[in-house]
């Protein structure tokens, strides 16, 4: 367990395990120094979302890693800027409203109607914290923005935690990891985790000592429901010291979108079980829209909350699950992110290193969702 959320969110060193989520902090735990600021490397991106051919949305990509590659720190509060004329919804955009969405509110906080996507500072025990996009427990790891900013109960934190942090999508509740496009409703959003086979080792084997129903490791990407804007995006990033309102270490990137035109549409997975009822289960990818050099397929068993991704390349193509992970009656669910950079080879676990190659304008598509009951 301690490897795996190393990998996912932990670091050599941390100046301190931060306020609670609420803002109700506890006694503070033992702090350990560590040269955060020169040790750190922080890599920002920004782009365009295709988001189900309804919508062009904004994308980020964000890698903060120290030099053995995992995450540089356990807290942080990251805040995006955008250029004039970028505005953060105060509703829900129609496109991804949803129809059985409880609320129009889009989730932002004090961010609604501001140029800022931003999280809440470390606040005194016993006061309210102010709500905002991430809020007190979003933060920038090693591969991808997460709720993932640690507690001073020191519990770890990674997908798929069953006593982790809830969020709701479009197929079921997900646990320390945040559904995407934010601002979207729940009922449209989607979790985007690298599971096997396209990483390795297949942590669904249980005598391999992974943590309790980790689902998976983050893509890297974080869309957000806002129209993108051309011009130049600011992230400012501070990790808090011992003291309250006090910072250990700040970073500062900034990323450009060049072209507010999104890559075209990426077309819906085809599931079927071609050998007839229980036999494997087939997903064909259609080739990757022009510009993308990277394709992701996800596959969920909704039934039983069990995660894969394919890297599927620009060719696309029929990939396959044997009958073994599923039963009659499982609800299969499937879709797909082309990207212009390589959204596997980039993050954790297979690289490992402190800066991994991103372009300079990030963009990604996204497909709507297939289902199917396997038979």
């Amino acid at each position: 367990m301690r490897a795996i959320y190393k990998t996912l969110g932990s670091a050599a060193g941390i100046s301190i395990l931060a306020a609670c989520t609420g803002g109700q902090a506890g006694i503070e735990p033992p702090s350990t120094a560590a040269n955060v600021q020169g040790t750190s490397t922080l890599q920002f991106r920004v782009g365009t979302v295709n988001w189900r051919g309804l919508a062009t949305f904004t994308n980020t990509v964000v890698t903060f890693r120290q030099p053995n590659g995992l995450s540089a720190t356990l807290y942080n509060s990251p805040t995006i800027t955008g250029p004039a004329g970028f505005v953060v919804p105060t509703v829900v955009p129609t496109a991804c409203l949803g129809t059985s969405a409880a609320t129009t509110a889009s989730g932002a906080g004090t961010d609604a109607g501001t140029a800022n996507i931003s999280s809440t500072q470390p606040t005194q025990p016993g006061t309210t914290a102010v709500a905002t996009t991430f809020a007190q427990v979003g933060g920038a790891f090693a591969y991808g923005f997460a709720p993932a900013d640690s507690t001073t109960g020191g519990a770890a934190l990674y997908a798929g935690n069953p006593a982790g942090r809830l969020f709701a999508t479009q197929i079921g509740t997900v646990s320390d990891v945040y559904p995407q496009p934010i601002y979207c409703s729940s009922t449209r959003k989607l979790p985007y985790v690298l599971a096997p086979p396209a990483t390795t080792p297949d942590f669904h084997n249980p005598a391999l000592g992974f943590p309790g129903g980790f689902i998976g490791y983050d893509s890297g990407f974080m869309t957000f429901g806002v129209a993108p804007v051309a011009g130049s995006y600011a992230l400012h990033l501070t990790v808090p010291s011992a003291t309250i309102g006090v910072n250990s270490a700040v970073f500062d990137q900034t990323a450009s979108i060049t072209t507010t035109t999104p890559m075209a549409t990426v077309a819906p997975v085809v599931i079927a079980e071609p050998g007839g009822a229980g036999t494997a289960v087939t997903f064909t990818v259609a080739p990757a829209p022009a510009g993308a050099t990277s394709q992701v397929l996800y596959v969920v068993n909704q039934s039983t909350g069990t995660y894969f991704s394919f890297n599927a390349g620009t060719a696309g193509g029929v990939f396959s699950l044997a009958a073994a992970n599923f039963t009659a009656g499982d609800v299969i669910r499937a879709y797909v992110a082309a990207a212009n950079w390589d959204i596997v080879g980039d993050g954790p676990p297979a690289n490992m290193s402190t800066a991994p190659p991103l372009p300079t304008q990030t963009d990604v598509s996204l497909s709507s969702l297939t289902s199917v009951a396997y038979l």
